[in-house]
């Protein structure tokens, strides 16, 4: 009994050690080289430029739509108002909705079509390969050079097109397959919850990616709110439906085939944050099975591609990401048997060990928030804690994406619920209005509250045992799945 539980422990441990290294590595190249790093995400300045004196590339816009009657019409006006010759850009709206947006889409479209932007509204009796096949067969309607992608939520300024292609410059170098923005939040944030979601995902904008692009690393592209060379798109194979990922998948699979991504931290697309924990559980179950799927499909290659990727341990880390989580969740399972079992001299190094996924974590956000510029306060203090405890509340959630994801190809693709709901006519109010779109309860949520109670039990167990100092770490696990639980609950009662 104590060897197994010793060997199992341990290994979760030194697996978490190693991710919390990789992060803390991560960091510290951050920190030495921030002033560098701040300058090189975008490599050459945002800078004014007439259009009259060259040719600009052209540029598709297609943005993928399915059952979105609260979003259609903001995503469908914003793209169609860039600041580009009106010769040089076209509109797709890829539409496989079966709800009332085709109706809203159809009058928008007729509308802008009529003040000159070339806008077709295609339409699909199937949903085959969800978003990638929706892209794909858009694809086949266009002849132009460079494709913009926009998913429903997100709201691209005027300048949006102009900015990236013409006074950046982003595709002047040919190994450029893709450009990609930085997501910024296009309404306020408020609340305990939407805060933290808006620290996570900076976090990753705002550190990870910059530091990335500065070490070489891959750049990848995050689905929506970017530009891509139609050219690399076609010869790294298009966009394929066997992961849920589609945006990672191909962004490797073009460094796998020598091009380059490019990330431009000072140009901001705004979006919208998942409106409550259903929709973000939704999201990041999604997320995590794509990623195990990526991993899975692509880690053998990349960790074989020899000079081509030059950092493979690195990118291997990177694909495998979303592990963390179930590795935490056997973490909690086996913590109160480690403390009961586990030589007590071993059991101290390998917390030693684990503390570094902490100590990374924690540095992570409060590194993430001296970037925003915000200064520091109790509250600062209290969402850097929450934000923390949202992570790793999602264990449950992410470790059911992660094991879905290992065992399964593809999968259909589950859309995030938008809270927006944007209209300029009152007939298109009315075909917009009513229910508005929810996530249902999923079964990850009696999961939580499951392995919440055995949190409570484990605590009572070590108490009982002589061994209160312990039982505090179970406790905190228990309150993090408790913050999940409740967040469900109170929009069931809503």
């Amino acid at each position: 009994m104590s060897f197994v539980i010793t060997l199992l422990y341990g290994t979760a441990a030194l697996i978490l050690a190693a991710f919390g290294f990789w992060e803390l590595r991560m960091l510290v190249h951050f920190l030495r080289n921030r002033d560098a790093i701040r300058g090189t995400s975008s490599e050459e300045p945002v800078r004014p430029v007439s259009t009259d004196a060259i040719d600009p590339p052209t540029v598709t816009i297609q943005i993928p739509l399915y059952n979105e009657r609260t979003a259609a019409e903001q995503i469908i006006r914003a793209a169609s108002a860039q600041d580009y010759p009106h010769d040089r850009f076209d509109v797709q709206v890829l539409d496989d909705s079966t709800d009332e947006t085709p109706q809203i889409v159809a009058k928008v479209v007729e509308e802008v079509r009529a003040t000159g932007i070339r806008i077709e509204h295609l339409r699909r009796d199937n949903r085959q390969g969800y978003k990638a096949g929706a892209l794909a067969e858009g694809l086949e309607r266009s002849t132009s050079e460079l494709v913009a992608v926009f998913d429903a939520d997100f709201v691209p300024e005027p300048g949006f097109l102009r900015r990236l292609v013409l006074e950046a410059r982003a595709f002047d170098d040919p190994a450029i397959a893709f450009v990609q923005a930085r997501w910024a939040w296009g309404s306020a944030v408020e609340g305990w919850l939407p805060s933290a979601l808006a620290l996570l995902l900076d976090r990753h904008f705002r550190v990870q990616k910059p530091t990335r692009a500065f070490s070489g690393s891959v750049t990848t592209f995050n689905g929506s709110g970017g530009i891509w060379r139609r050219e690399a798109i076609d010869s790294a194979g298009g966009w394929t439906s066997d992961t849920l990922t589609e945006d990672l998948d191909l962004s490797y699979r073009c460094a796998l085939d020598g091009w380059r991504g490019r990330y431009l931290a000072d140009v901001m697309v705004q979006n919208e944050l998942p409106g409550h924990m259903r929709a973000f559980k939704l999201q990041q179950r999604r997320w995590s099975r794509g990623s195990a799927q990526c991993f899975r499909k692509l880690t053998g290659r990349v960790m074989s591609a020899g000079k081509v990727v030059r950092h493979r341990w690195d990118e291997a880390f990177m694909l495998a990401g979303y592990a963390i989580h179930p590795l935490l969740l056997a973490s909690l399972i086996l913590w109160p048997w480690a403390v009961l079992y586990v030589d007590r001299t071993l059991f101290w190094v390998l917390q030693g060990f684990m503390s570094l996924g902490i100590v990374a974590a924690m540095l992570s956000f409060m590194i993430t928030v001296h970037e925003r510029g915000e200064p520091w306060s109790l509250g600062t203090l209290v969402r850097v804690v929450v934000s923390l405890c949202v992570g790793m509340g999602l264990m449950v959630n992410n470790t059911v994406g992660q094991i879905q994801g290992f065992t399964t190809s593809g999968g259909e693709f589950v859309r995030t619920p938008k809270q927006k709901r944007v209209s300029t006519d009152g007939a298109m109010a009315a075909l917009g209005a009513g229910r508005a779109y929810s996530s249902p309860l999923h079964w990850t949520f009696f999961a939580e509250v499951l392995v919440m109670a055995y949190c409570v039990a484990g605590a009572a167990l070590l108490i009982q045992q002589g061994e209160g100092l312990w039982s505090l770490a179970m406790l905190f696990w228990g309150a993090c799945l408790g913050l999940m639980v409740q967040q469900q609950m109170a929009q069931s009662l809503a």
